[in-house]
Order: structure tokens, then sequence, then C-alpha cells
């Protein structure tokens, strides 16, 4: 079988380009919102490859063959996409097993008992490697001469003004994500229930309603019993854009609660926020890096960031009682959704990377 070509158009002073994906079909939000998006908006041919042979300019993602990249001769310019803060995952079992999992389900050619190691090395190989966080740039410029910042691209997603709800009766909050991220939500949780004494709330979680536990693949989950008992009234959303969509538009804002005790999750982009925003949603945060460099773009008030579990408390009931902070959050929000952190803004951040690589 021949490679999946997904781009069209003109190739700049270039033969070949291909990208190693995080799943062939493309369709991983990964796969969906970064390198493809950009080479189908900017009109560049690509292909989806697992070899450079013939390649000029080979795009990789982390499910690429690590080690055998590494080899890539020199004359293929290799670029790294490394979006989340990979090398600051602190030791786990699932951790330490990750080269040998992959190994075993074909994404490595031979068994890496040291995954973090052969991500490093390949970040030193690649001629340019992109990451989502200037604090991620930092730390990966210490073993890379060629670094970039770029967001994902939201553009599969409308662009909806701000809404506020005006009949005064009970609350809808959204959260969005996968199953890794889920038990982060919890932290949310007691807030929610003490405001249910006096008003119906209605948690929304859009997500994958049955999710593997591990590799995308294994452990497969329940997602609806997992929140049985998290004593809040909770409804279960089958991911889609389209879903994801309309139920922003009946909820009153959107959390994006974050382990604080995890510096891998503490060192995510800001991505999410940005998908509110996008939607017309108002969003109460965790206080990470990238969430209050975000509200200091959009010029909201750093009140909508919570660091303890009395932040959350305190945040939520004054979202939930005052619409007028919460319009006037969203209207912020929104109007950095596609200003400052808006696609051209992204697709631009993509031209820097072709460019110091030489395929402009």
């Amino acid at each position: 079988m021949g490679p999946l070509v997904f781009g069209a158009g003109r190739v700049p002073s270039v033969k070949t380009i291909g990208y190693v994906p995080l799943e062939r079909s493309l369709n991983r939000p990964g796969d969906r919102r970064r390198f493809p998006a950009y080479v189908a908006h900017r009109g560049i041919g690509c292909s989806v490859v697992d070899s450079w042979d013939g390649m000029d300019l080979v795009v990789l993602t982390t499910e690429a063959d690590l080690v055998r990249w590494r080899s890539a001769p020199t004359g293929v310019r290799v670029v790294f996409d490394l979006p989340d803060a990979v090398l600051d995952e602190r030791p786990s079992f699932r951790s330490r097993t990750r080269g040998l999992a992959k190994w075993a389900t074909g994404s490595l050619h031979r068994p890496v008992f040291r995954h973090q190691l052969a991500i490093r090395r390949l970040v030193e190989r690649a001629d340019a490697v992109v990451c989502s966080t200037p604090e991620h740039a930092m730390k990966l410029a210490d073993i890379a001469d060629n670094v970039h910042v770029a967001l994902d691209y939201h553009g599969e997603f409308g662009v909806w003004p701000p809404k506020t709800r005006t009949d005064g009766q009970g609350l809808d909050v959204l959260w969005e994500g996968l199953l890794p991220t889920l038990d982060s939500v919890r932290q949310v949780v007691p807030a929610l229930r003490d405001l249910a004494r006096s008003r119906e709330v209605v948690l929304h979680l859009v997500t994958d309603r049955f999710a593997p536990r591990y590799m995308n693949r294994f452990l497969v989950c329940d997602v609806e019993r997992l929140v049985a008992r998290w004593g809040v009234r909770i409804k279960v959303h089958d991911w889609s854009q389209d879903t994801l969509q309309k139920v922003a538009r009946l909820c009153d804002f959107a959390v994006v609660p974050v382990d604080g005790e995890d510096p891998y999750a503490m060192g995510k982009p800001e991505n999410r926020m940005r998908i509110f925003w996008r939607l017309g949603l108002p969003v109460v945060a965790s206080d990470t890096p990238a969430h209050r460099r975000a509200i200091e773009v959009a010029g909201v008030s750093v009140d909508t960031l919570c660091g303890r579990p009395v932040d959350w408390d305190e945040t939520i009931r004054w979202f939930a009682e005052d619409q007028e902070s919460r319009q006037v959050a969203a209207e912020a929000g929104h109007a950095a959704a596609i200003g400052p952190y808006g696609d051209e803004s992204v697709l631009g951040a993509w031209d820097g990377v072709m460019e110091s690589v030489g395929f402009v």
C-alpha cells in the first residue's frame, strides 16, 4: 500500500514531505489540530509515511519509532512534534513500561527500557523540535538548537459568541477531555455538591464514554460507572466536535482542573481554555503557568484561577451567582481566542518551523 496523501497543492522548495502520525486515520486530536491541519490550510502536499525513503522532510509524533528515526540520514530533515512536557513525567509503572508496551504493540521495532531517554535522544537528532509552551521550550533548548512553540489549531470548532443564560435557574458546568485527565475533576466536585443544596447543578462530561485506560487500547473503562459515586448529578456525552459545541451552548461555564502534584499535567498548554473561549464560554481553571499566561493575554480576572480547594469553592460560587462577571470573562476570553490566539497565529508558528529547516 502506498503512502496516504492528506495534503495537496504547492510543495515549498522541496520534493516530498512526510508525516508519522499518532494514528494512521488522523483522527486523534494531536493529528487533527497540529501539523496535518497546518499543511491542509497552507495547501502543502504531504503524505503519511513510516520510513524516510524518498523524503526530504518528515514530521514525527511521539508514536514514531523513536529509535529508528534517530538514525535517519542527515539529508532527511526531521521535525519532532512534542506538544506535551513528556520529559517532566514523573516515574510510575506506566512510564517505566511504556517503551515495552510500544514495542509489544508495534510502535517500536525493539524493546526500549528507558522511553524518556529515547525521546531525549530523538530531540537531540531532530533538526527542529515543536512544543506547546515557552516553559517546555526553555527546557528543550538545553538539548536542542532549534525549538518552536505552536499551540493547537482549533478550526474544527465553530466560533460562538458568548451567551449568558438569563433564567437564573440551575447551573450547568462543562468539562471536556480524555480519561487520563478525568480524575482531576474530583477537586471541583465538592464545590458543585455544595451548590446543589440550593439549586439544580449538572456537571457535563464530554469524553469517550467507554475509554481505554492504557496505551489508548487496553483495559476499557465505563466512564458513567466510574463517576456514579461522585455525589453530584453528571451527564456523560460521547465526544464529537458537534456534541461539544452543542453542550457548550447549554452550559454556564467550563472548568479546566489540573492535578497540581503532577509536573507533566502542570506543563500542559492553554489549549482547552482556548477551545471553551472560542465556543463563547467563560472558564474556571487550575492555576498553572499556561493558564496564568492565557488570562493575562485575554485580560481575564486572576480570580478565575484556582490553586487550593477553597479557591474552587469561592470561584464556582462567584460564577454561579454573578452572571455579569461570567459575561465579562466570556467576552474577554472569546476575543483572545479569535485574536492573539486565533487560527492565523497558530498557522504562523508552523510557518516559522518550516522556514527554520529551509522549507519556505
